[in-house]
């Protein structure tokens, strides 16, 4: 390794000061912008297989930002909208679907209870009664705050998802050059850059396409069984249903089978075994696609996703269901290759 000259080593510091400004002026757009280039690098191989049947690389990848943000949008606008008139009307306590249905659950957790209560002599009611009823108070308010919150923030997520849109759109249509760009600068020894942009994209793309179209697809299916059984609001369970399937473990099935136990509890017995059954279907729809669209991933634990996800949720809120699973997979893909260099 040929030692640095002094003009080299001016040009290496002001260009780090350079590359720290810029990074320091564009800290408010880092999220959208790290969200943009793991949704590049997941859609090139897409695009680029796309680009060579009919169009060209920038017509497809206009059509494919129209198409994902319709289907994103569309129903997380809805259930925004959904939200505002909720909050914005006067609610009858007394009346309210939700709110009957949610304290329908309660009365029926009690009852249960208090038989057992009952049978073992144990009062377990009475401390489950007053924990609920403080759970429900937070909850119900925490609730509330948030949707106030999300409302008066919405400029700021306009202004964002922007930004997201126009860097994806430039990093798609200029990705032939990123990469050439990169390959020339790299640090890394001759060869093995390669390697690593290809760990990178499959990384992505499994994100992308394992995690959100499958979402997607466990989110229409529980939404459907909802309106048809006329539980819950098609929309709101939709967009819910979509974000929580990212979490593994968990999955979209648990907010089927819950909508399922409100209505059994409401004594609409025929929509509680049809929404179960729903719910059954959706949560097997994972296990039946994943396999096809992802090939030969690499097996992870259950455990791992589940701390990955959760805590890139913790750390950076609602797009660590993004981010956790590529941090996930780069470390599963990348580590072997820097180690044997070790």
């Amino acid at each position: 390794m040929t030692a640095f000259t002094k003009n080299q080593w001016v040009n290496l510091t002001l260009l780090l000061l350079l590359v720290g400004a810029f990074a320091f002026i564009n800290l408010p757009f880092l999220m959208p912008l790290i969200l943009a280039g793991i949704f590049a690098l997941g859609l090139n191989d897409f695009i680029e297989k796309l680009s060579k049947k009919r169009w060209g690389r920038k017509t497809w990848t206009l059509i494919t930002l129209f198409v994902g943000l319709s289907l994103l949008w569309i129903p997380l606008a809805l259930a925004i909208y959904r939200i505002i008139v909720y909050i914005s009307k006067p609610q009858n306590i007394e009346t309210d679907k939700i709110v009957a249905q949610v304290h329908n659950l309660k009365d029926y957790t009690l009852n249960g209870l208090q038989k057992l209560s009952d049978w073992t002599g144990t009062d377990l009611a009475g401390p489950a009664r007053e924990v609920m009823e403080n759970i429900l108070q937070k909850v119900g308010g925490g609730l509330l705050q948030h949707s106030t919150d999300l409302l008066g923030q919405l400029p700021s997520i306009l202004l964002l998802s922007f930004v997201f849109v126009i860097a994806l759109m430039v990093l798609l249509m200029k990705s032939s050059e990123i990469r050439e760009l990169t390959l020339k600068y790299t640090p890394l020894k001759p060869g093995a850059s390669e390697p690593l942009i290809e760990i990178c994209k499959k990384s992505c793309s499994v994100t992308l396409f394992s995690t959100l179209v499958i979402g997607l697809i466990q989110a229409c299916v529980i939404g459907l069984g909802s309106l048809v059984f006329g539980e819950g609001d098609f929309w709101l369970v939709v967009t819910v249903t979509f974000f929580v399937s990212f979490i593994p473990v968990i999955g979209a099935a648990p907010v089927g089978y819950l909508l399922s136990l409100l209505a059994f509890i409401g004594d609409r017995t025929g929509s509680a075994i049809g929404l179960f059954i729903i719910a059954t279907i959706a949560g097997s729809i994972d296990n039946i696609l994943k396999p096809f669209m992802v090939g030969g991933e690499q097996k992870i634990s259950p455990v791992i996703g589940f701390t990955c996800v959760v805590g890139a949720i913790i750390m950076m809120g609602l797009p660590g269901l993004i981010i956790g699973p590529v941090i996930m997979n780069l470390f599963v893909g990348i580590s072997p290759l820097l180690m044997k260099d070790l």
